[in-house]
């Protein structure tokens, strides 16, 4: 994948309410662990890096199923992280898809 590419990438995951920015962090949230590793290897390609992953919460499933939410919290990219930040702040959300249960 090129640059461009990862770049997409990460703003399909801001118009998704799957990746917010909050403060100097992007925050990435998900029940599919296979997205997370995506999400890592679009963020090292673009300069920046993982700082944690945790479970946060239970998406409900059907009865008597569910499945962890894990949240990614990244250093944004510098200095190429400015334009997904401003792509976040025209169209993308302050809340994750997933705020509502994990919160």
């Amino acid at each position: 994948m090129t640059a461009d590419d990862h770049e997409k990438q990460m703003k399909s995951w801001i118009r998704s309410q799957h990746l917010i920015c909050e403060g100097s962090d992007f925050i990435f949230e998900t029940v599919d662990q296979t997205q997370l590793e995506k999400f890592e290897i679009c963020l090292e390609a673009l300069g920046g890096r993982l700082r944690s992953i945790r479970a946060v919460g239970n998406w409900p499933m059907g009865p008597n199923r569910s499945f962890k939410i894990l949240r990614a919290t990244a250093s944004v990219p510098r200095p190429g992280g400015e334009d997904l930040v401003t792509y976040w702040a025209k169209r993308g959300s302050k809340s994750t898809r997933y705020s509502e249960i994990n919160s």
